[in-house]
């Protein structure tokens, strides 16, 4: 049996996340482990605090570099998300990959066993992959937003925790699963691929153990401010 460990959208260069205190946390948890999955929004491009995007996605890399480095028992893989899916941080990471034997990366998923892990970005509606190929191409050539007006719209709304009844308004449970599923039957991962589990992001909603037509879902939740982030544990053969 694998060990495997998951957490999402950390948004790593964000002002609005908390990403720090979970460090320690996740670090014990890739010590622990025989895989660990960055499940996407790792790192947030969109709205980096930082004013060169290249030293963004340079640091970003850093990170990874010195995580893995740390822990080569464990085999580290990243998917992205919409706010990482940068062209010339996919670049970076290729390169990273082939320099570094216990760590990869993936564009939309990731399957282990009967385990699939994506970001979860395909949950906004029904989408066929294709159609979250042209969603995600609109991110990876966008600026980060230094607009301060913006953040200051956002960071108010994290104050007052807009966005937590915002996200459990839109995502809720069952239509989520739904349309994840959509989109997984379109890749040919759905039930009848053998797929009993799946680990998914981007909605900021944590979530365990939610049955929707023989596949459990879940969702370790985001490091945003004001919300909650769970490491998830699990075991595959």
């Amino acid at each position: 049996m694998k060990r495997i460990s998951v957490v999402s959208d950390l948004h790593i260069f964000c002002s609005r996340s908390n990403w720090e205190k979970k460090l320690s946390a996740i670090e014990e948890a890739i010590q622990s482990s025989d895989i660990f999955v960055f499940n996407g929004d790792t790192f947030d491009f969109r709205w980096a605090n930082e004013e060169k995007a290249n030293d963004v996605f340079q640091q970003a890399v850093q990170f990874l570099r010195s995580i893995v480095l740390k822990n080569p028992k464990c085999q580290i893989h990243l998917n992205l998300g919409n706010h990482d899916h940068h062209r010339q941080f996919c670049q970076l990471l290729t390169q990273l990959e082939n320099e570094l034997p216990n760590f990869s990366w993936h564009p939309y998923y990731l399957r282990i066993g009967n385990i699939v892990f994506l970001h979860g970005d395909a949950s906004i509606r029904k989408m066929r992959h294709s159609q979250l190929q042209k969603y995600r191409a609109r991110w990876e050539h966008k600026p980060t937003r230094n607009d301060a007006f913006l953040n200051q719209i956002y960071d108010v709304a994290v104050q007052m925790k807009t966005h937590v009844v915002v996200s459990r308004l839109y995502f809720r449970r069952r239509r989520t699963a739904r349309n994840l599923l959509w989109y997984l039957e379109d890749l040919a991962l759905g039930k009848n691929s053998g797929i009993t589990e799946v680990y998914f992001g981007h909605t900021h909603v944590p979530l365990r153990n939610f049955r929707y037509k023989g596949i459990t879902f879940h969702n370790s939740g985001t490091a945003y401010k004001g919300m909650k982030l769970n490491i998830l544990r699990t075991l595959v053969l």
